[in-house]
């Protein structure tokens, strides 16, 4: 089914070669020019992004950047795990670099391989190319990567970022806390340059309701540059109007931030998907608004989203970084999504729309039952074994590859160290209608459990793991990657847990107390409108209970 380029070896074109035995590096020696060029595959200059280093401690920049560059929500070079730097580059570019051995990290997305060496520098040295091997393929190339959730930077900025990280959709974000709403056109930022997009849109928020991401806007949702100071309008009358300009409506930082409102929006149909990769790592439990949610240690951003599809709810996950500085990398969560026909910004939306992706901050992930794939619904008549098959690739360690089947783990494959892919099958006979996904992932590290705070923010001292050395994300993260669910219907029967419908409804009688008691609005008419709103959304799950 993929197509896969198992190339490991790392080539390094310079003008002298590496020697076994060097002499010291002596720091104050006058820097030699050299002119560094990046190829892709195709031997065309790239973009990316660069590290070069003197005992992985010294910094060299290139021409026109900063070796101290700072932290900064403009974007720009980015600052790793363990201050490690990177420039982004495109092409040939200038470095002032000292002789001896310097080490060169260059890194390009997920599909193509770390180029990690060291590289020997003398006084003749004056140019070096760095060829990139891509070592994975998506079939016919049909399928695009996003970042739905970015801030502050411009698009310009974006668009360079973007195609060093390797990923073809950036939605950049205004908000109130932003200043550039006069960015937004209402299309996409005009480009010759047909694999990459952005699109400036919006993000509507409110700190109790919770927030919400509006894409494909034409014109922008007020208030823009206020927060509301009041949990009225709810977040239900932006989706109206977003869908009502053909827009769509993800609910943002899902797992970390599902607030008041989430599962109230979801069940009345209001959202086109949850931002399930995004500010947290899923398997933890939401951070914010948690005094509302039901158990909430025992149901972390994961769970609660199986719950809502274990009520029927068809929510695909989507996926972005909420980057706000540059110590998080554009796509650094992202959602790859599989287009029908040309790749423009519409059809990436609708294949967003139909769940036909999966979420990734590194892997390649796949699920097919019978001959269905992801977004899909598989009729069933009777009792009929279905097959099941989950594929995943990843360049960094994986623990598991696991088959889900209506939130539970039915199979699993223990990958082991240095294993890339990993396969799964299995057979499965359903007694009731239901969805089945894949997911990967890296849990069972020590660093995952010891020195490592997942609920910290990265730049708040969180710790360090693996994937943070190459790739930045708001809070620590280990390697994940989830598909959206195959739907299956069992004689007609729709998919229905009177346990799950009726943990939201304590979900929503949690908010609704809330509001009630502690609640701002601007007059008793809103409140009741507001009220009024999560007692139908308790009634629509007591009717998903039946």
């Amino acid at each position: 089914m993929i197509k896969l380029f198992l190339a490991f070896t790392i080539f390094c074109y310079i003008s002298t070669p590496v020697t076994a035995e060097t002499p010291p590096i002596d720091t104050t020696h006058v820097r030699n020019k050299i002119v560094v060029q990046i190829l892709d595959e195709y031997k065309q200059p790239t973009a990316a992004k660069i590290r070069v280093t003197e005992n992985d401690t010294v910094y060299y920049a290139p021409g026109n950047h900063e070796p101290d560059f700072k932290i900064s929500e403009a974007g720009g070079d980015v600052m790793l795990d363990n201050n490690r730097r990177f420039a982004y580059v495109e092409g040939s570019f200038a470095y002032e670099l000292p002789e001896g051995r310097l080490r060169f990290e260059v890194i390009k997305g997920y599909a193509y391989n770390f180029y990690d060496t060291i590289i020997q520098v003398t006084a003749h040295t004056d140019s070096i190319i760095i060829q990139m091997e891509k070592w994975f393929d998506f079939p016919h190339n049909k399928w695009y990567s996003g970042d739905v959730h970015v801030h502050h930077i411009d698009p310009g900025t974006a668009l360079l970022e973007m195609k060093a990280e390797d990923i073809n959709v950036c939605n950049i974000l205004t908000s109130d806390f932003t200043h550039d709403q006069d960015r937004f056109r209402g299309g996409p930022e005009i480009s010759t340059d047909t694999n990459h997009i952005v699109y400036v849109n919006q993000e509507y928020r409110e700190d109790r309701l919770g927030h919400v991401n509006l894409l494909n806007l034409k014109k922008l949702i007020e208030p823009v540059k206020t927060m509301r100071p009041y949990q009225y309008p709810l977040n239900m009358q932006a989706a109206d109007s977003t869908h009502a300009q053909g827009g769509h409506v993800s609910w943002a930082h899902f797992a970390s931030w599902p607030g008041l409102e989430g599962p109230l929006a979801i069940v009345l149909q209001k959202i086109d998907a949850v931002e399930l990769l995004c500010a947290i790592d899923p398997f933890y439990e939401p951070v914010f608004v948690t005094d509302v949610v039901p158990d909430l240690k025992m149901n972390s951003g994961l769970r609660l989203w199986y719950r809502l599809l274990n009520c029927g709810l068809r929510i695909p996950a989507t996926a972005g970084t909420d980057k706000m500085n540059n110590r998080v990398s554009v796509g650094a969560n992202r959602v790859y999504a599989l287009i029908d026909g040309k790749f423009n910004y519409q059809s990436w939306i609708d294949a967003l729309n139909t769940g036909r992706s999966f979420v990734s901050n590194s892997p390649f992930i796949f699920c097919r039952v019978n001959d269905k794939i992801a977004g899909d619904e598989l009729h069933i008549t009777g009792k009929k074994t279905l097959t099941i098959e989950a594929e995943m690739f990843s360049q960094l360690p994986v623990d598991r590859l696991e088959i889900i089947v209506n939130g539970n783990v039915v199979a699993e494959k223990i990958v082991k160290p240095g294993e890339r892919h990993a396969s799964l099958k299995f057979s499965y006979t359903p007694q009731k209608s239901g969805w089945i996904a894949a997911r990967v992932h890296q849990f069972s590290q020590e660093f995952a459990f010891e020195g490592v705070s997942f609920l910290q923010r990265r730049d708040a001292g969180a710790g360090s793991t693996l994937l943070n050395r190459y790739y930045g994300t708001s809070r620590p993260e280990t390697t994940f990657a989830h598909t959206n669910p195959v739907y299956f219907i069992v004689n007609n029967k729709p998919i229905r847990s009177a346990q799950d419908a009726e943990y939201f409804q304590q979900y929503l009688k949690n908010g609704l107390r809330w509001l009630d008691e502690s609640g701002k609005f601007p007059d008793a008419k809103s409140k009741k409108e507001v009220l009024d709103a999560f007692k139908k959304g308790i009634d629509t799950f007591i009717q998903l209970a039946k």
